[in-house]
């Protein structure tokens, strides 16, 4: 194994790892929001008679319960564990980037601002704007019917522990939510992080690096293993909607969105010798 694929293997751990690691704390989150949004639901008076009381106390809820989540200490410890690990996959990149390219140097503050960007942005996502919209829209749904004065707190404290911790049926929704968010952010992160310096130094080869599963997009299938022209990744985006697609992907973020939403695979920079052995054995271009 060279030393570029034993760094590329310490990099996709790192990954796993940040993401399991928020995955396993997901339930205890969620043990402890139901217990909060109990208590919540106890201090209502759902007067059937009183709709427009009713109305304020459950627009009043939806706020509340949003505020839990996102001040909830194991989950603020989760995401600030996630996005440290952020500022290791910036240092194992940097160490790949001297391996591919000679004389390589760290420029500090272009590289120290795309961390900081992908870091605010996770936590937007994660504890601010972004969960909470997502969180409300969703919410308002399931206090449809209470808002309309016809639930009580037996039914209401049902629904909304089902729609936090889940059923044996179905996933919780902020489970959801936050997986696929966790998920793309180390992606995309790492994907970002490398092309910020790959623009910055002109690279013009890449591979485009990863496993195929069970359910890998026909997109990464085709390209998974194989070897590229910058100008040739640069086209991808023209060839139309594919499934799971990133909303803005075009020349410039298919380096950093690939394959699209939940995507495992990244696009590697590469040396040009790299890329004319990949030419002679027959592994550049589409499969």
């Amino acid at each position: 194994m060279t030393r570029q694929e034993q760094i590329i293997k310490k990099i996709e751990a790192l990954q796993a790892k940040l993401q399991l690691e928020m995955a396993d704390a997901l339930p205890e989150v969620f043990s402890q929001l139901s217990d909060e949004v109990i208590d919540l639901v106890a201090a209502l008076s759902l007067d059937p008679d009183d709709r427009a009381k009713s109305l304020r106390e459950m627009i009043l809820l939806k706020r509340r319960i949003g505020d839990a989540l996102v001040s909830n200490v194991l989950y603020q410890s989760s995401v600030k564990s996630l996005t440290d690990g952020f500022k290791e996959l910036a240092k194992l990149s940097d160490d790949y980037m001297g391996e591919v390219l000679d004389n390589y140097t760290r420029k500090q503050d272009l590289y120290e601002a795309i961390l900081k960007t992908n870091v605010d942005i996770t936590r937007s996502n994660l504890l601010g704007a972004g969960i909470k919209d997502n969180f409300s829209n969703a919410i308002r749904e399931v206090l449809k019917a209470n808002i309309s004065g016809v639930g009580n707190q037996a039914t209401l404290r049902k629904t909304l522990t089902q729609f936090i911790e889940g059923t044996e049926a179905e996933k919780p929704f902020l489970q959801r939510y936050i997986t696929q968010v966790t998920n793309d952010a180390v992606m995309v992160f790492n994907a970002e992080y490398l092309q910020t310096i790959s623009e910055d130094l002109d690279v013009q080869y890449y591979s485009y690096s990863g496993t195929i599963i069970g359910d890998s997009r026909p997109f990464c299938i085709a390209r998974a293993g194989r070897r590229f022209k910058k100008e040739e990744v640069e086209k991808w985006p023209n060839l139309g909607n594919w499934q799971g697609r990133m909303p803005g992907t075009n020349k410039q973020t298919i380096f950093s969105y690939r394959g699209g939403y939940n995507c495992r695979h990244q696009i590697w920079p590469i040396s040009e010798l790299q890329y004319q052995r990949a030419v002679e054995a027959g592994t550049n271009g589409l499969r």
